[in-house]
């Protein structure tokens, strides 16, 4: 499965897709403030006109190095 790494454009945006895809799939917010959705929340993201910036394609094995060097640097 792929995922995407993304930052919402407004607080609103994030709000709602936050709420909303919290529902449907799981996802994973950074404290960089960005997400690590799976690509077909995406498509929903767009239905709904929930502006995002595309970062990057990530696999499973990224996702987990993410969070490890997110977790070994306390905020």
């Amino acid at each position: 499965m792929r995922l995407a790494k993304i930052r919402f454009t407004t607080d609103e945006a994030a709000g709602k897709a936050l709420l909303e895809l919290a529902k449907r799939t799981k996802i994973t917010v950074l404290r960089d403030e960005s997400f690590i959705v799976p690509e077909a929340a995406l498509s929903w993201l767009k239905s709904e006109g929930l502006s995002y910036e595309f970062l990057n394609w990530m696999h499973q094995d990224h996702v987990v190095e993410t969070l490890r060097d997110n977790l070994a640097h306390p905020v």
